[in-house]
């Protein structure tokens, strides 16, 4: 049985309570959907796209679970505690946390002022450090959490890439290295998702040129799908996963190194 298109849920995330940072995008929204799929309780937050967030939580009721539609401004630094503090509020705690929101700029290098790399690096990185911050306290208390972040190819590949995002993406996955090996004694495992081009991503950004290149790289001959990108994530977070943890994954369709 499909619904939607896509295979019924197996239950991997039952009663999870799940938050991904902008959900109101094409990848936050593919992470959602799966996610709830499998039985989550989804938390999504979303700025200056009402449509967008609109349209997940009209995706979100479809399933039938609990779920909750945040606006908020990433970039202000109290944001992370007063979202965290919303999902336990409601849900009583917060057992997995998707790191996706994020922005890039084609920018050439000798034209990025320093107002530039500091706004990306605010919702890229900071954004990503205040709530993994945030998130980890009520999971070491419970002794159990998951947390994802959706890095980039940029941030390891040499790839035509604005170099503020790069930069972004490869601090991303330097903490995600470092987190998991401090946490993890408390059953927390962190883990991220080197992404390549998918539809509805962050694509829009990227000169048509350099995304006929990508294809032309990729195994597969195509661009990924949120709900591929769904997929893995709703796994990483599950219970299924018991070892996988400070890993970058690649999820790129098979490109060049």
């Amino acid at each position: 049985m499909k619904l939607n298109g896509i295979k019924k849920s197996s239950g991997l995330l039952e009663g999870k309570k799940v938050l991904v940072t902008g959900g109101s995008g094409g990848l936050g929204r593919g992470i959602c959907e799966v996610a709830a799929r499998e039985g989550a309780n989804v938390a999504f937050t979303w700025y200056n796209n009402e449509k967008g967030a609109q349209k997940t939580e009209k995706i979100l009721q479809t399933y039938g679970n609990d779920y909750l539609s945040i606006n908020i401004d990433l970039r202000e630094q109290d944001s992370a505690g007063k979202i965290v503090e919303t999902i336990v509020e409601k849900w009583g705690t917060l057992d997995a946390l998707v790191n996706n929101a994020g922005v890039s700029e084609s920018i050439p290098f000798i034209l990025i002022d320093n107002n530039d790399f500091y706004d990306l690096m605010e919702l890229n990185l900071f954004a990503v450090f205040r709530l993994s911050q945030a998130a980890v306290r009520p999971m070491i208390r419970q002794k159990y959490g998951r947390i994802v972040n959706i890095s980039s190819i940029a941030g390891s590949r040499t790839i035509p890439s604005p170099v503020h995002y790069a930069c972004s993406k490869g601090a991303i996955e330097g903490l995600t290295h470092s987190l998991a090996h401090e946490v993890g004694s408390y059953g927390i495992m962190v883990n991220a998702v080197a992404a390549g081009i998918f539809e509805g991503g962050l694509r829009s950004t990227i000169p048509e040129h350099h995304q006929q290149r990508y294809v032309n790289a990729c195994a597969l001959s195509r661009f990924g799908t949120p709900m591929e990108c769904g997929e893995l994530v709703a796994w990483l977070l599950s219970d299924r996963n018991t070892y996988m943890n400070g890993a970058v994954l690649y999820h790129d369709g098979g490109t060049l190194g």
